[in-house]
């Protein structure tokens, strides 16, 4: 069972930081470096300077600036324990408007083996190294996992009460005009029944398995020190819950941007992909049409070649062959469009081994189309760009026991970092 607690938060002060709104930041591994530093000179608080902090060592910055801001009175830890009911509304690429509800709360660590909580997609050495070092030098969870829960349609109904009568203790929208409202609920009833609505739950990640298989390696470190206290703060890591049926809900597409070819040159790659594909050119001036095509069905991903003169659709041909290339796959997994591009293309075709080539930055990712199709103009190799999957395939991925290529999804909006930080170790000041 899915065990969910309140916890105390430890938050940022406007009185001493101001404007919420200038000390908050995306998840870090969405932050360029150039909004890096936008965000680090923003705010002397922005919480950018302990998740992505630029020095030389940026574990010890990272928890030197956490420790500071407490001693200031920038950060103050409630004394009540609350879970958070958060909101953001928000507005999708076409342009209409969506509202996301969860909670954020304390929830019990479980190995992946037990099935009470499952991850969807593969993860990487570097970043969970990455995260652990920082894990160790500030003992806080700074910023949430997000997680879904099927079914349990009135499971958050006793925030949602409280959040109709009351106004939210934190309100404010991000740079990309998005509204973030979070609720402190601490009234214990509304807890109790939250917590006895989801207590046998299976929970599926959406985002953070990096942050989660680090939290999952720090308390078995600790569990090997001998600090085995089931109720111990290392046991439990913040996450964001909400529903699978939420209607605000949102994957958006993981486009792959290759940054050099390994072997041969353009021409080859095309020629490489006939046999399996067919082809089918756009020209520059019809990207619209081309993006319609690319969105149009299954089997199918567009490709972007640097000095290239169209746009190209690729859609399945040889569908044999490319069965007999996923047949090692699981079935739930055989069926996604990234699981095709990641095996096929990518790593029979183009001939890369796509971990190591995102390790070494030459293989890269967005969400943006644009984006995408910008790094080609400006020397990159190659986009590909590829349709999302269904919350429905994630789910079924999960029930099988079976993991998605690296960087699979997109869940959006993204939980913003700084709003709510939970300690792992005693109070390191008096409770506010």
């Amino acid at each position: 069972m899915a065990v969910i607690k309140p916890f105390r938060p430890l938050r940022y002060a406007p009185a001493v930081v101001g404007d919420l709104a200038q000390v908050v930041a995306p998840p870090y591994d969405v932050i360029s470096a150039t909004y890096r530093d936008r965000l680090y000179h923003r705010s002397p608080y922005n919480v950018v300077r302990v998740i992505l902090n630029p020095a030389s060592d940026p574990y010890a910055a990272a928890a030197g600036e956490l420790a500071a801001w407490q001693r200031g009175g920038a950060l103050v830890r409630d004394a009540a324990p609350a879970v958070c009911f958060y909101v953001e509304n928000f507005r999708l690429p076409d342009g209409s408007a969506r509202e996301r509800a969860g909670i954020m709360a304390a929830v019990r660590l479980e190995a992946f083996s037990t099935g009470r909580i499952r991850p969807h997609e593969r993860t990487f050495a570097r970043a969970k190294e990455d995260r652990m070092r920082l894990l160790r030098a500030c003992r806080t969870n700074l910023s949430p996992i997000f997680g879904l829960y099927a079914g349990r349609p009135h499971a958050l109904d006793p925030a949602r009460g409280i959040a109709a009568v009351r106004p939210p203790d934190i309100d404010l929208h991000d740079d990309a005009g998005e509204r973030h409202r979070v609720w402190f609920v601490t009234e214990t009833p509304a807890i109790d029944a939250i917590a006895a609505a989801l207590a046998d739950a299976e929970l599926v990640i959406a985002d953070g398995h990096h942050r989660y298989e680090t939290a999952l390696a720090y308390r078995d470190e600790l569990h090997a020190a001998g600090q085995r206290d089931p109720e111990a703060p290392h046991d439990f890591i913040l996450m964001y819950l909400t529903s699978i049926n939420d209607p605000g809900l949102v994957i958006l597409p993981t486009h792959r941007v290759l940054h050099q070819l390994p072997t041969g040159n353009l021409t080859d790659l095309t020629g490489r992909l006939r046999p399996w594909f067919r082809l089918q050119m756009f020209p520059p001036t019809a990207q619209p049409e081309f993006m319609t095509a690319v969105r149009a069905g299954h089997g199918r991903f567009g490709l972007v070649l640097r000095d290239h003169e169209s746009f190209i659709l690729a859609s399945i041909a040889d569908e044999a062959g490319v069965a007999s290339c996923l047949a090692s796959l699981a079935p739930a997994v055989r069926a996604l469009d990234v699981a095709m591009l990641d095996t096929v293309v990518l790593r029979r075709l183009v001939g890369i081994d796509c971990t190591a080539e995102a390790q070494a930055g030459r293989l890269t990712y967005t969400h943006d189309e644009s984006s995408a199709l910008e790094a080609v103009a400006a020397g990159a190799a190659a986009a590909f760009l590829i349709n999302p999957p269904s919350i429905a395939e994630v789910v079924a991925v999960c029930a099988a026991g079976e993991t998605m290529p690296e960087k699979s999804t997109y869940f959006f909006p993204k939980l913003l970092s700084g709003l709510v930080f939970r300690p792992l170790g005693a109070d390191p000041l008096p409770t506010a």
